[in-house]
């Protein structure tokens, strides 16, 4: 595993919850999947796993959602540093893939100079890993109790075969 990078971290909220995220407050969300795009200098896979982690210090806004009481970690896509991409590019890319829903401005971009409007977006559909991971080339993918993947995206995307 690589040790500094991005990642976007997925999660399901199984039910609406109102939730006090720090000094952004009191904010609702609504039951669906949420997409945190983050960075990690080192230890970026520790990183993702706390986030699937109860936590008894909420450091982090996305801390508040993630141990909200329906949330449902599935894991992230990971992105090595010095992969040609910043996290607000990355965090740009998912954002155009999903629709870009931003639930709670400024979440997870409160010290952004990139001019984001949250590194959180939001779908009421189902978000898969692999198609978040379509994003980068160089993206793996991280799901709790898993090794680390890093599926060829050319190979499972390319094929013409069908086998059914």
């Amino acid at each position: 595993m690589f040790d500094g990078g991005l990642y976007v971290f997925l999660l399901r909220l199984k039910s609406a919850s109102t939730i006090t995220v720090g000094a952004l407050g009191e904010q609702f969300f609504p039951p669906g999947w949420y997409m945190y795009t983050g960075s990690a200098k080192k230890n970026l896979q520790k990183r993702v796993e706390r986030h699937w982690s109860v936590k008894a210090k909420r450091r982090w806004h996305f801390d508040h959602l993630s141990t909200a009481l329906d949330s449902e970690p599935v894991g992230a896509i990971v992105v090595p540093d010095g992969a040609g991409i910043t996290e607000c590019e990355l965090n740009r890319k998912i954002g155009a893939l999903v629709g870009n829903g931003v639930p709670v401005p400024k979440f997870g971009a409160s010290d952004c100079k990139a001019g984001c409007p949250a590194h959180l977006y939001f779908s009421g559909a189902p978000v898969s890993l692999l198609g978040l991971a379509q994003v980068h080339e160089k993206a793996a993918i991280l799901m709790p109790g898993a090794d680390l993947w890093e599926p060829n995206l050319q190979e499972l995307g390319g094929s013409d075969n069908n086998s059914d």
